[in-house]
């Protein structure tokens, strides 16, 4: 039997407070469990550290066990316990493609927390069995990008829908300077889509870039496509089952509607948004495809959510490790998050 533990990121307290071990035990157990990595005996703190998780494994870990490891929104270092209770540092390369800083550095009143993100971003693809060489991500509802940028620094393809024309464009000068600052290949161009009667419904970004310069000439880039648009009509934008995963933290106050459409009023409250946008978003997803969502219980609660999901065609993950997220943000944010699949 060999035992590991895992340094917490010292951020992690400040987002989770009394509830941070047990959201990272869960999140652990998620990731284990869909990469084959059996572990067993998690134990959160006992060995004299700052807060820490260890686990059993009947195997030695591995390479590819270190990179899952490495992306799980708690790790800030990792130990294997060797004899007389000492502690191996063991080094985890860095296996992100774009640098950690392009998701760390903007920072903004209302930003979702990066580490909350990866969290979400975890939970999605232990729930995925789309079986993709490569992950397609999709946001609905983006925002200024934070999870967009998660998405690019693990490698993924990434898509992005926002109505909000000032964060779209936010979003473009954001990345179009990081990748120039550091000097990655990129092409960007911008278009418009119209519907069927010839009205545009959406001015679109797109971009391919790579880390690397020979990966960029071999034609191995990455691609972002970003809609200014109204979620409600994502079927019409995005290839329908193109995207491997969907994760979003809805808006806790929403106003997000299109005058396009024949009613006027932006304002609606979150569980109705999710109403009239979830059809939409199951269009574009891939069978066994997951979607994570995030929302505040003050103004939804998780089984209003799960009605919505489940009479969508999806399936919710409603038993250990894909449940029990609920955690206090401040007086008017109780965050909790939902997993479901794609039947």
């Amino acid at each position: 039997m060999n035992r590991y533990v895992i340094l917490a990121n010292p951020g992690h307290n400040r987002i989770y407070f009394e509830t941070a071990l047990k959201i990272a035990v869960s999140e652990l157990e998620a990731m284990a469990g869909a990469y084959d990595m059996e572990i067993n005996d998690i134990e959160e703190g006992n060995l004299g550290l700052p807060d820490s998780i260890s686990f059993s494994t009947k195997r030695k870990l591995k390479e590819e066990d270190f990179r899952v490891l490495g992306f799980s929104s708690i790790y800030y270092a990792l130990f294997e316990i060797v004899e007389g209770g000492l502690l191996r540092p063991i080094n985890v390369p860095d296996f992100h493609t774009f640098p950690e800083s392009m998701v760390q550095i903007l920072k903004y009143n209302g930003k979702t927390n990066e580490q909350f993100t990866r969290l979400m971003v975890n939970l999605a693809l232990s729930a995925c069995s789309t079986g993709s060489d490569k992950i397609t991500l999709f946001d609905p509802m983006c925002g200024k990008g934070t999870t967009l940028y998660e998405g690019l620094i693990r490698g993924f393809d990434v898509k992005g829908l926002e109505i909000n024309g000032q964060w779209t464009q936010e979003i473009q000068t954001y990345v179009i300077r990081f990748l120039k600052e550091g000097r990655y290949k990129h092409k960007a161009e911008k278009s418009k889509q119209s519907d069927s009667n010839g009205k545009k419904i959406a001015n679109i970004f797109s971009l391919k870039a790579a880390a690397e310069k020979a990966d960029f000439n071999a034609g191995n880039v990455q691609t972002l496509q970003l809609f200014n648009a109204d979620t409600r009509i994502a079927n019409l934008l995005i290839k329908k089952k193109s995207c491997d995963i969907i994760i979003s933290d809805l808006p806790y106050g929403v106003q997000h509607g299109s005058k396009s459409h024949k009613d006027s009023n932006m304002s609606r409250s979150p569980l109705e948004l999710l109403k009239t946008a979830i059809p939409a978003w199951h269009h574009v997803l891939k069978t066994k495809g997951s979607i994570v969502l995030s929302y505040n219980e003050f103004t939804m609660k998780y089984d209003d959510v799960a009605v919505v999901l489940e009479e969508n065609g999806f399936k919710v993950l409603d038993e250990s490790p894909y449940n029990n997220y609920l955690h206090r943000v401040n007086q008017s944010i109780n965050r909790n998050l939902i997993v479901a699949v794609k039947a």
